[in-house]
């Protein structure tokens, strides 16, 4: 599989080349220009080569290995009725987005998100909860990203209703004002998380962390991950281009 992370991958591929030279055909224009100004640099400043070569096979090892974790994970990810979704269930083009619903960016992000699929209904957004910000609020038996995921696997109705709720809170979560959602959703039931949830959470948190991703959101379109907060013209531009939309 194609590596994901775009802009490390090309300075990675240029910094290869530098030292193991790949035929010109295989380069554009441009990275024959960049290649040029690492020889450059490099023959400049030689001292940096061998730091240099073990940090470019560190990244390769590294690289490699969350490649193979995004493989592995790909159900997990793409094909996997247990994560909240965006858009319509049938769409024939998907975006993970890892997300937190105590994350400021998070909220900001997601009604970019909705213009998105609004504009592109081919576009279906798969939200990956990963509560990095806190685990669960003290004085509370679940936490926002748990009592999202009990309403979405038991009672979409309600996930619907409480989802907004959740994005729109300011700040940190709180024991109190995951009760006030609980009560304002009808679904008091679920403030106490369940074993299936808390199980999705720790699988979602670990392949987070296997693909070397550090904050929220993150967002993976085809093979580019943007990280952080971006707007819809963004949004619009790596995902028409991905996903050849018009």
């Amino acid at each position: 599989m194609k590596t994901f992370f775009l802009t490390l991958c090309i300075s990675a591929a240029l910094l290869l080349s530098a030292m193991a030279p790949l035929q010109a055909q295989n380069l554009t224009m441009q990275q024959q220009r960049e290649l040029s100004e690492i020889n450059t640099m490099l023959n400049s400043n030689p001292e940096v080569i061998s730091s240099m070569h073990q940090g470019l096979n560190n990244y390769l090892a590294q690289l490699t290995k969350q490649e193979a974790l995004l493989s592995e994970n790909q159900d997990w990810l793409f094909n996997n009725p247990v994560h909240p979704t965006l858009g319509e269930q049938d769409a024939t083009h998907k975006i993970i987005v890892f997300t937190d619903y105590d994350c400021p960016y998070c909220k900001r992000l997601e009604p970019e998100l909705e213009k998105l699929i609004t504009k592109h209904p081919s576009v279906q957004v798969i939200n990956i909860l990963v509560p990095l910000r806190q685990q669960q609020p003290p004085g509370a038996r679940t936490s926002s990203a748990l009592l999202a995921l009990d309403l979405w696997r038991s009672n979409k109705a309600q996930f619907d209703k409480a989802h907004p709720l959740l994005m729109k809170k300011s700040g940190l979560h709180t024991a109190a004002s995951l009760q006030q959602i609980a009560e304002l959703t009808a679904s008091t039931d679920f403030l106490s998380a369940s074993v299936q949830s808390k199980q999705i959470i720790e699988r979602n948190l670990a392949v987070f962390t296997g693909l070397g991703l550090r904050g929220t959101p993150a967002i993976m379109i085809g093979e580019q991950v943007i990280p952080g907060f971006v707007t819809l013209p963004t949004l619009l531009e790596v995902t028409e281009k991905e996903f050849a939309l018009r």
